[in-house]
């Protein structure tokens, strides 16, 4: 096993997930999916968690089952022997997810801090930076004080949306109907779920941790479960409670609709306030997300996919300092072209990303699937739920998952780009091929 140091509580764990869950998604992207369920966007939020739980419950039993930094790639690998370019690929994806959501991250706290103090936009790009370096630092430091600030930040974040529910339920001057016909039709709820789906992606980056967990095997599946279970909880209440605050055809036209929301009831402080707590919510996931892809880069390199320096560790800090950086370079890579390209990269960027880990989700789900026909071992977690000898709830995942796909996906830019992804992995695949890294256990 690697020398990562062993310091996560099943507490720390599960404030680690619910830190990448709520991130800034759901400040954001909640308007936008009444414009397709209205009122009823609380059956979108529930819909989109029950997806995110039948993936969730994947990685649950593959995590207890495997618990190494690599995750994703390491399950795949499992399940299709001989297939490691195919396993590289996988953990691949969730690399660049883990570093462009750090990068996308970055970019919306330099937007919240701007327009808090007034600054000007040519200031985004540095402080994109400034903030990649400083979650980087806390990244070397240690686990133990990147949980430090996780368990922090995640307690104001979620405060922001406690807030929220608290003013919708008690002060909101709507009274809407939860089970009018969605403005469009009931594939607006399914629809609105595809999109809000994205607010719960983060849960799959928990595995990355599980050799820095103590009891990983049995500590890891109950944080993922945990920490989905109580997002979804308070995600519906946010989603009963907004369309307290504002109608639903104004939601929709919004862009910080959580925001907004507030200032209806309180003036401008309540715009202040959700602002100001969405630093908190996009640095956490700044953090989060560097922690995530430091990880599984540092896993497949220990596994001999990547270079072997990549697997060093710090001695001093018990933090793999090299992936640390690479982590930090990537995002930092992709800030600058957003400010050289223009702000539609990264949107098209953390799309990918997402598309990137959608087709990661189906490759976990049928690996889970493949292992539990074959691999007769200790599964500390147990998914129920086999009908002649196919285990349903991936099953359903995997369908849920290409569903969405074809759902939320449109723009051939983000097709090329995940494209691009794709062959830039083959191509480092190659490369280390040549050079004779392979796959050590």
């Amino acid at each position: 096993m690697s020398g990562l140091k062993q310091a996560l509580s099943l507490w720390q764990a599960t404030m680690f997930g619910i830190g990448l869950i709520l991130g800034a998604g759901i400040y954001a992207v909640i308007g936008r999916t009444t414009e397709f369920a209205g009122p009823m966007i609380w059956v979108s939020v529930l819909l989109a968690g029950l997806i995110a739980l039948l993936t969730g419950l994947s990685y649950a039993e593959l995590s207890g089952m495997y618990p190494r930094a690599s995750s994703s790639y390491f399950y795949v690998k499992q399940a299709f022997p001989g297939k490691e370019g195919l396993a590289f690929l996988v953990g691949w994806m969730i690399f660049f997810e883990a570093a462009s959501g750090a990068a996308t991250a970055s970019i919306a706290f330099a937007e919240y801090l701007s327009a808090l103090l007034n600054l000007g936009s040519w200031l985004l790009v540095p402080i994109s930076l400034v903030s990649i370096i400083l979650f980087s630092v806390i990244n070397w430091l240690g686990i133990e004080e990147s949980s430090k600030v996780n368990v922090l930040f995640t307690i104001i974040e979620a405060s922001g949306l406690l807030m929220v529910i608290v003013l919708g339920l008690t002060l909101g001057p709507v009274s809407p109907n939860y089970f009018t016909s969605p403005p469009k039709g009931w594939l607006g709820i399914l629809q609105g779920a595809a999109l809000i789906f994205f607010a719960y992606v983060g849960f799959e980056l928990m595995a990355t941790t599980s050799e820095e967990t103590i009891d990983a095997s049995h500590t890891v599946p109950k944080a993922i479960l945990s920490a989905l279970t109580l997002c979804s909880v308070l995600y519906a209440l946010v989603a009963i409670a907004v369309v307290r605050l504002l109608p639903w055809e104004v939601l929709a036209t919004v862009e910080a609709p959580l925001a907004v929301a507030a200032q209806k009831v309180l003036g401008v402080s309540g715009w202040l306030i959700l602002a100001f707590i969405a630093l908190f919510s996009t640095s956490n996931t700044i953090l989060g997300f560097l922690v995530s892809s430091s990880r599984i880069a540092y896993g497949m390199a220990y596994d001999g996919m990547l270079h072997k320096s990549l697997a060093f560790i710090d001695s001093n800090r018990g933090t793999p300092r090299n992936t640390v950086i690479l982590a930090g370079v990537i995002a930092s890579f992709e800030v600058l072209v957003t400010g050289i390209a223009g702000g539609k990269i990264i949107d098209a960027v953390a799309k990918a990303s997402n598309l990137g880990a959608l087709i990661a989700f189906i490759f976990v789900n049928i690996a889970t699937i493949v292992l539990r026909r074959r691999e007769n071992m200790d599964r500390p977690f147990k998914i129920r739920g086999e009908i002649k000898g196919v285990l349903i709830p991936p099953l359903i995942g995997t369908v849920l998952c290409i569903l969405i796909i074809i759902l939320a996906f449109h723009e051939p830019l983000v097709w090329c780009m995940t494209t691009a992804v794709v062959i830039i992995g083959l191509f480092v695949r190659k490369s280390l091929s040549k050079q004779g890294v392979r796959g050590q256990n």
